[in-house]
């Protein structure tokens, strides 16, 4: 099985059910202590253990603070399943079959 990489595409195969069966590009792996800068510059700290910056323009954080993030999540690997771009353009097809 292919594993997870920067820059490469996966999919929610567990985690919140809202969440499962939606792609998202994985950006980087954040260790855990670790800050980093989002691109649209926001600063953050991974207080969690390890994991995965991820970005899709459907998935929304709200932080401690009350502030939304929009569009960026820190995830565990373990709820992600790497896909290449044929399984990704297969799995767009199915779903536009399957929902007109």
């Amino acid at each position: 099985m292919a594993e997870l990489k920067a820059g490469g595409l996966a999919i929610f195969i567990a985690g919140p059910q809202e969440l499962l069966g939606l792609h998202v590009e994985t950006l980087r792996y954040v260790s855990p202590g670790e800050s980093i800068t989002l691109p649209t510059g926001f600063r953050m700290r991974n207080a969690g253990k390890g994991r995965w910056l991820i970005h899709n323009e459907r998935i929304f954080v709200t932080l401690g603070s009350g502030k939304v993030l929009d569009d960026y999540s820190l995830c565990p690997g373990k709820w992600l399943m790497p896909i290449d771009a044929d399984d990704f353009q297969e799995i767009e097809r199915k779903k536009k079959l399957t929902h007109g």
